[in-house]
């Protein structure tokens, strides 16, 4: 997943600029994101050969009690400690700079959703090998079809501009354009519904 994201993503090279330091980054963040979120979501995968992985986040399973609250920001608490190695490549500057990117480039904007159950795309990375191939199909696929048989909303955010046509032939549509201030990226908010 990280290298998907390493060579392609704009969020993360504006984060992370050195492209040599950038793959190790990621690897130990993205390791400690999905360890973070993995109580709350699926992770797919279209085969044992990995060509395309995607991190899905269920609504129904995030925390509602305050109990359930504080254990899930102990969590991210602790995803942050673990990922402190980082700091080996991009320094604790570096470091404290990316996590105030992507607390900006968050998914809080689901919040306009109130309370309607909703599957939400958060990551999802071809393989540059099997890319055009129709790996995208099947996670994106199957994913409607349970939002469809669950009455949940389907989302999912990018800063990749080039990808949207491709979330647009699934039916997706921009319904938030977030901008990072102090640079030209925008976060795509879009829906199917």
């Amino acid at each position: 997943m990280a290298q998907a994201f390493a060579k392609d993503d704009p969020l993360y090279q504006y984060i992370l600029p050195n492209e040599k330091s950038r793959l190790q980054v990621l690897n130990i963040f993205f390791q400690h994101y999905i360890e973070m979120l993995y109580p709350y979501s699926d992770l797919v995968t279209t085969s044992d050969r990995y060509e395309a992985v995607a991190l899905i986040f269920h609504s129904e399973l995030e925390p509602k009690t305050w109990r359930s609250k504080v254990s899930y920001w102990s969590e991210i608490a602790r995803a942050i400690g673990k990922s402190l190695p980082i700091c080996r490549y991009i320094g604790l500057r570096g470091f404290v700079r990316g996590i105030s990117i992507l607390r900006q480039m968050d998914s809080t904007w689901l919040s306009m959703l109130g309370g309607h159950k909703y599957l939400h795309l958060d990551m999802l990375a071809v393989q540059e090998q099997y890319q055009g191939q129709g790996y995208v199909s099947q996670i994106v696929g199957p994913l409607l079809k349970k939002c469809q048989e669950e009455k949940a909303i389907c989302s999912l955010e990018t800063q990749t501009e080039s990808n949207l046509p491709m979330y647009e032939h699934y039916n997706y549509h921009i319904v938030k354009t977030i901008p990072l201030p102090g640079s030209s990226l925008q976060q795509y908010c879009l829906l199917h519904y």
